[in-house]
C-alpha cells in the first residue's frame, strides 16, 4: 500500500513539474509576441509620424490648440473620423504637446459617451467613429 501511495506522490510531482514547465514556455511565447506588437506599434508611430505634421501646422496656422477638454474631445473626434481604425498609440503623435494620461482619460470617456469605440488590438486600442 504505501509503495502505491509512493508511486503516486512521484507521479505528482512529474505531472506538477511538467506543467510548471509548460506554464513558462506559454508565458514565454506570450512575453514575445507582446514584444512584436510594441516593436510593431513603435513602427508604424514612427511611418505615422509625418501625418501628425500637417495637423499641427493646421493648429498653429489657425493660431489655436485645443487647450480645454471640450476642444481636446472634438479634435479627437475628428482625427478619429479622418483615419478610422486609428490606434491610441498613432493618436498620441497627433497631440505632442498633450500628455498621454489625459488623452487616455479622454478616449476612455469617449467611448462610455458613445461617441467613438475602441476596440482592443495588442497592447494599444483602435478607435473607430460611431
Amino acid at each position: 500500500m504505501q509503495l502505491f501511495f509512493i508511486l503516486l506522490l512521484i507521479a505528482l510531482i512529474a505531472a506538477g513539474y511538467y506543467v510548471y514547465r509548460r506554464l513558462l514556455e506559454i508565458e514565454r511565447e506570450i512575453r514575445a509576441e507582446q514584444r512584436a506588437l510594441v516593436d510593431e506599434d513603435d513602427s508604424s508611430s514612427v511611418e505615422a509620424e509625418p501625418a501628425p505634421a500637417p495637423a499641427v501646422q493646421e493648429a498653429s496656422a489657425g493660431n489655436e490648440t485645443p487647450n480645454s477638454g471640450r476642444e481636446l474631445s472634438e479634435a479627437i473626434l475628428q482625427r478619429v473620423e479622418e483615419n478610422p481604425g486609428l490606434t491610441q498609440t498613432e493618436l498620441y503623435a497627433n497631440f505632442p504637446g498633450k500628455d498621454r494620461r489625459d488623452l487616455q482619460k479622454i478616449l476612455r470617456e469617449l467611448d462610455q459617451q458613445g461617441q467613438l469605440r475602441r476596440e482592443k488590438k495588442g497592447t494599444s486600442y483602435r478607435l473607430h467613429p460611431l
